[in-house]
């Protein structure tokens, strides 16, 4: 009897390793075509790119590739164009990641309140983010013309004098900014309606009934609770400044002068434009360590933020427990 029990358990178990085998093999002759086709275009290009930083590629000029170790990195670094790109890039991204922010969470409130037709109402919201950039370069492009675009027509109307916006040193950037925030703030618009959906209904019904204001319960309830979906907001815009390109080609190609060129367009320029392949790699693998740096550097600070304890003036029935708790210890 007991070598019948034996036998049939030793049977089950090499069942259960054949199984095993099927499953792995199935499972990698499923995974195999997407993961070659993700090593093929996207690792090995990448590859080359670090192997290209540290080589002299110029497709211009017909010489042998050789070895330059770190040459390129100095020589990106020690160029006035990087410092100031960097700069360019630096002031884009502090200006329209936190207006696009407080934009896209002022509509989520207005869209978060509204009963009848939301989905209608974002749903329009939403036309800008999915337009393509590059149609939304050339929109904007024939909107802000200095010649014949409406809204310099607009203003002359009404005995102004408009600036040349895109072509203007002093109003190419903001011009820049202010395209980029149409496109992308129903994004963020998106996201934050997610986190206020995503409030109990029963929080507000407490701090209403124990007279919280509205500026209160915005203050002291959505915001902390909005924090980690505007933090993901944050993130992905920022990184996504970083990587700005097709308006910038549209509307300023860089100008005037460098006055719009940033990273990413000065990597162009370097790779497109004068075929220097070996520096246009080591800015990309530059321009990759301070985004995620920069990353990191927001995502820390979000976490001990968060992780920080904060003295609120919640209503008591929404209050956390240790907190009430260590107040009526207090008195």
């Amino acid at each position: 009897m007991a070598s019948i029990v034996t036998g049939g358990a030793t049977a089950q178990h090499k069942a259960k390793i054949a199984d095993d085998k099927a499953e792995r093999r199935a499972t990698w002759l499923l995974l195999g075509p997407a993961l070659g086709f993700l090593a093929l275009m996207s690792i090995w290009p990448f590859v080359y790119l670090v192997y290209a930083s540290f080589t002299s590629y110029q497709l211009a000029i017909p010489i042998p590739i050789e070895w330059v170790g770190i040459k390129n990195f100095t020589r990106v670094m020690s160029n006035a164009r990087f410092w100031s790109s960097l700069g360019i890039t630096a002031v884009f991204a502090l200006i329209a990641v936190p207006l696009q922010i407080a934009l896209g969470l002022a509509l989520a409130m207005l869209l978060n309140g509204v009963t009848r037709g939301r989905d209608i109402y974002a749903s329009l919201f939403l036309i800008p983010m999915m337009v393509a950039p590059i149609v939304v370069g050339f929109s904007w492009n024939l909107f802000l013309n200095p010649i014949y675009g409406p809204l310099n027509a607009f203003l002359k109307g009404l005995g102004l004098a408009p600036p040349a916006w895109a072509q203007s040193p002093d109003w190419a950037l903001p011009t820049l900014v202010l395209v980029d925030t149409w496109q992308w703030t129903p994004f963020v618009m998106v996201v934050l309606l997610a986190g206020l959906h995503a409030i109990p209904k029963r929080v507000y019904e407490a701090a209403r009934v124990d007279g919280s204001s509205r500026v209160q319960t915005f203050r002291h309830i959505m915001l902390p609770m909005l924090m980690p979906y505007m933090t993901v907001a944050f993130v992905l815009r920022f990184i996504d400044s970083f990587r700005v390109f097709d308006i910038i080609y549209i509307l300023t190609r860089g100008g005037p002068g460098t006055s719009t060129q940033n990273l990413a367009y000065y990597t162009y320029d370097l790779g497109f434009g004068r075929f220097e392949f070996g520096l246009a790699g080591a800015l990309s693998i530059v321009q990759l360590v301070l985004l995620t740096a920069g990353t990191m550097a927001i995502l820390g600070l979000a976490k001990r933020r968060a992780a920080a304890p904060r003295e609120t003036e919640l209503p008591p029935t929404v209050r956390r427990p240790g907190q009430t708790a260590a107040m009526g210890a207090n008195t």
